[in-house]
């Protein structure tokens, strides 16, 4: 079992677009728990 989502399956939980995650990251007021430095793809986890 995974410990992170990723960008697509979170705003499908959490019923926000892909783009208004992003800009929530770029106003600070979400941050994914992990950013792969090579493909950038951003990875969220649970509290």
């Amino acid at each position: 079992m995974r410990d992170t989502l990723r960008i697509g399956e979170f705003s499908s939980l959490g019923r926000v677009s892909v783009r208004m995650l992003r800009h929530y990251e770029k106003l600070g007021l979400l941050s994914p728990g992990e950013t792969d430095a090579w493909t950038g793809y951003r990875s969220y986890t649970g509290p």
